[in-house]
């Protein structure tokens, strides 16, 4: 096969299962146009874009978040005249072909589910400053409570970085809060909480609720299972990589921006709040 026909798909991202998720899809996409894949991720690696680039002759290059926000990469893209899809940019959002989902709108919905469910006191449990998702999801979250009259307290707001051992690690001080119900910005993140629920003695969801962002592979496997916003990660990554080959096949094609959409999944973390309960 010839190397003008391999496609990047480029991360740099510490989920292992967003990667393989959003990466199977492509593969599928990928190869059905006759283009070979190639995943890289560089968390926490010292290469950078320019780097992997240079290892190789790409067709293209699919870029995931927090890369597809970086404007440093996509100036290097456009100099060196290479087509590229961007999945879920919040910024330049009319530079590219993009594919993304209203992260917004999901996390608010999300919240909205534990607050028709009695919950007043719901705490989060941020991503990554440097990921700008994780603003869209705080929007998402202030939202909700702000549809209900509830003002945003600032102490029942914890930074995580996506990992399930910042999850682990933060737990404690969530649970210090004594919210009745917590938001974790991604699935990873929620199931440490879950290991340091089972760890301290606290039921999720008799004492706490729980929902995450993401279903991840583990999500339905957890004790409890997680209820979560399905994020159509293998869609998004076939999307993409079809956007991409059809106009690496068709330079002319107009620029494409698809939205997918996203799926609340009901599991058993969440319960009615106890005041709720008994009020019922």
């Amino acid at each position: 096969m010839s190397v003008k026909s391999k496609i990047l798909f480029l991360f740099d991202n510490v989920g292992t299962d967003y990667v393989a998720r959003i990466f199977s899809g492509a593969k599928r996409s990928g190869s059905a146009a006759g283009f070979d894949l190639d995943c890289q991720n560089i968390y926490g690696s010292n290469r950078s874009v320019e780097d992997v680039l240079a290892s190789a002759n790409y067709a293209g290059v699919v870029l995931t978040p927090p890369l597809s926000d970086d404007r440093h990469v996509l100036a290097h893209l456009e100099a060196r005249g290479l087509a590229y899809v961007r999945i879920a940019p919040l910024l330049d959002t009319m530079r590219g072909n993009i594919i993304y989902m209203d992260e917004f709108d999901a996390s608010r919905a999300i919240v909205d589910f534990m607050l028709e469910r009695g919950h007043r006191r719901v705490a989060l449990l941020k991503g990554p400053r440097t990921h700008l998702v994780s603003m869209r999801r705080y929007n998402g979250y202030a939202a909700a409570l702000g549809g209900k009259g509830i003002r945003v307290d600032p102490t029942l707001i914890e930074q995580g970085d996506f990992s399930r051992q910042s999850g682990k690690d933060i737990a404690a001080a969530l649970f210090a809060m004594h919210p009745t119900a917590i938001f974790a910005s991604n699935d990873e993140m929620a199931l440490g909480i879950i290991d340091a629920a089972n760890r301290s003695g606290i039921s999720i969801p008799n004492d706490i609720s729980l929902v995450g962002f993401d279903d991840n592979a583990s999500a339905k496997n957890s004790i409890p299972g997680l209820t979560t916003v399905r994020q159509p990660l293998e869609e998004m990554g076939e999307g993409a990589c079809r956007l991409l080959t059809d106009r690496l096949h068709n330079p002319s094609l107009p620029r494409g921006s698809v939205e997918v959409p996203y799926t609340i999944v009901e599991r058993a973390s969440v319960a009615r709040c106890a005041g709720d309960r008994a009020a019922a």
